[in-house]
């Protein structure tokens, strides 16, 4: 099992950093899949081309944060139909979406329509607001740094949800609140977005609590002492592979690639066994609870990119057995934090926010058991937890997508 996961590592890596000429010898496939749908696909389409496709208002806007990244925000501010003018004047209540690890805003719109977050909570009645996070490939962007600058590079990706919680939450959340004239807002956030979430109301919980009403905790990830995801453990305990991805000076893990987007995309819409096994490998312990003919959409946006930090950070997590901050060594941590050692991340600090928490049953990256624990870090904040039959991407692919209609009931009533 080891060696099969070592070479579908390889073979990603090999198709991220492919060289340009290679990438022109999939045009082919990619004309070959034109030719397959007569729409050119939802595999094709830009998040603004899709949503306008399907009948929705839509924005986009960039927001600076205070250390440079320009992070760019998609807005869905009414029903299908509406004008963006009709939307903005029912001046809805607001909530902002984000996504997980190497994954965009993309992801809450490639479900069906009737099935995808975002567009189910547009029809609910609210201003939805998607962000990306920083480097990833909506987010590729900076005043000061080039990402493919060799010089800049290590500057540029040297970040891990902390400076996300720190920073990218902050701008957004702050941005959105000034655009709409809103008091506050509700987070909806999956995965690796519920981890900087967690961080950012741990580590500022009045600033919270002054801005978000409710937090919608998807698939959370903080300890992950029992994660099953064989990706992720493999990173963890071999560690020839982490040290020679840093070795090769990589910064950059899992970049957007249009060539390899179709090329994933074709595979999927014709054997969606194959994507279902690169699902199960990821993440999820039984992916034939997704919707089957979304899949090759999915993996047509998916990856959208991240830094190695992100990544060498959850091997810290999973190694260490708790939630904590990044291990720098020894010395660095003593300059940063003031002892050898990560301080861990206390969420029981948290105080005053509503909380709802959603897991999967068959989710092996957010582990069930882990998410239990989370829930009683969560403590009294907490006001609806459940478990649904899903894996880590069910939350969004799910064939049977009921917790969003419990979500939905949620938000009914804790309005803001």
């Amino acid at each position: 099992m080891v060696k099969l996961l070592v070479f579908t590592f390889t073979v990603l890596l090999a198709l991220t950093f492919a060289h340009e000429e290679e990438q022109n010898k999939f045009l082919t496939v990619q004309q070959h899949y034109l030719n397959l749908t007569s729409s050119g696909g939802d595999e094709l389409k830009s998040f603004i081309i899709l949503c306008k496709s399907k009948g929705y208002p839509v924005e986009t806007h960039k927001i600076l944060t205070e250390d440079g990244y320009w992070l760019t925000v998609f807005r869905i501010p009414g029903r299908k139909g509406q004008s963006r003018e009709e939307a903005k004047a029912e001046h809805k209540p607001v909530i902002f979406l984000q996504h997980g690890i190497v994954d965009s805003s993309d992801t809450f719109i490639l479900n069906d329509e009737e099935k995808a977050p975002g567009f189910m909570l547009a029809n609910a009645g609210y201003d939805v607001w998607l962000g990306n996070s920083r480097g990833s490939k909506h987010s590729r962007e900076h005043q000061w740094l080039d990402p493919d600058d060799p010089n800049d590079q290590v500057a540029f990706w040297d970040y891990s949800f902390e400076e996300m919680a720190e920073y990218d939450v902050k701008a957004n959340v702050e941005y959105i609140l000034k655009a709409t004239g809103k008091s506050k807002l509700a987070i909806a956030a999956h995965s690796q977005g519920t981890t900087q979430m967690i961080y950012a109301m741990t580590n500022n919980n009045e600033w919270w609590n002054e801005k978000v009403s409710i937090f919608v905790c998807l698939a959370g990830v903080a300890r992950l002492e029992n994660c099953g995801s064989s990706t992720l453990q493999l990173l963890a305990k071999e560690d020839f592979v982490m040290n020679t991805i840093k070795a090769l000076g990589i910064y950059e893990m899992f970049p957007s690639k249009y060539y390899q987007n179709v090329v994933f995309s074709v595979i999927c819409k014709n054997i969606p066994s194959i994507c279902d096994f690169f699902l199960e490998v990821l993440s999820d312990d039984d992916a034939k609870v997704n919707n089957q003919n979304r899949i090759g959409v999915f993996l047509g946006h998916y990856p959208a990119g991240s830094s190695l930090k992100c990544f060498d950070h959850f091997r810290q997590i999973l190694l260490a057995k708790q939630f904590q901050r990044y291990d720098y060594g020894e010395e660095m941590n003593m300059k940063k934090y003031g002892q050898k050692t990560p301080p861990a991340i206390d969420i029981s600090k948290v105080r005053g926010t509503k909380i709802v928490q959603i897991a999967g049953s068959l989710d092996l990256l957010a582990d069930p058991t882990d998410n239990k624990w989370l829930s009683d870090q969560f403590g009294d904040n907490l006001i609806y937890f459940k478990y649904y039959e899903l894996g880590h991407m069910g939350f969004l692919l799910a064939d049977d997508m009921q917790f969003m209609h419990d979500v939905l009931v949620q938000l009914k009533q804790n309005p803001w």
